[in-house]
């Protein structure tokens, strides 16, 4: 599911472009199955809530309106650009968007990314699903394609470091919590029982996983 506040703007733009519904509407703000949010002009769940201040309105009728011109097709960069524009609020960079084919440019990085997750792209699924912070389908989907998982996290990327160390880069996720917190572990080359800790961390342990399950272990 694309992040909320992405179809929250963009359903700004379409109504300030006259494209939302043909009477003056609400919009309802709800929780998907997998915990993230979505806009719409009509009920979407049985804990809809109105969004106050936000509607969709018909064009008056008195005359016929002057069809709007069509804007110019812009690049895949171009519409990324103005869709971050668009993220923090800037209504007109989401009427741009909107009317330059930054739907259909979201629709295909979504399906792009989905193909992506299923072949096994960590990345992909971070992009896919986790964009709400870490729903059920977000937790699912990394802990399934990271190379190596504990109960409450997932290993992000290893890299090397100065002196034979070895850095692992880890994010912790918990069941039923949309937060999520990044933890670096150091190990030294040297094997030992106080070879490897992680960032903030008083203790230290023999292995990477062991200083991650530690750190994780406290939200």
């Amino acid at each position: 599911m694309q992040s909320g506040y992405r179809w929250f703007f963009a359903f700004l733009a379409l109504a300030a472009l006259g494209l939302g519904a043909d009477a003056t509407a609400a919009i309802y703000i709800c929780t998907a199955a997998d915990g993230s949010r979505v806009y719409s002009d009509e009920r979407c769940g049985s804990d809809a809530k109105v969004v106050p201040g936000v509607t969709s309105k018909k064009r008056p009728s008195a005359k016929s309106p002057t069809p709007a011109q069509p804007a110019s097709r812009k690049s895949a960069a171009e519409l990324d650009a103005l869709l971050e524009e668009c993220d923090t609020g800037k209504v007109a960079a989401c009427n741009e968007w909107t009317r330059s084919g930054g739907p259909n440019r979201l629709r295909e990085k979504e399906r792009q990314a989905q193909v992506a997750c299923d072949a096994g792209s960590l990345a992909a699924c971070e992009e896919r699903y986790c964009a709400d912070g870490a729903g059920p389908q977000c937790r699912t989907r990394v802990l399934k394609v990271a190379k190596f998982t504990g109960e409450t996290w997932y290993l992000r990327e290893e890299r090397k470091l100065a002196h034979d160390a070895t850095g692992y880069a880890v994010r912790c996720i918990w069941e039923g919590v949309r937060a999520t917190r990044d933890v670096s572990v150091t190990c030294g080359a040297q094997a030992g029982p106080q070879r490897c800790s992680a960032a903030g961390s008083e203790k230290s342990f023999a292995q990477w996983a062991a200083a991650a399950s530690d750190s994780c272990a406290r939200r």
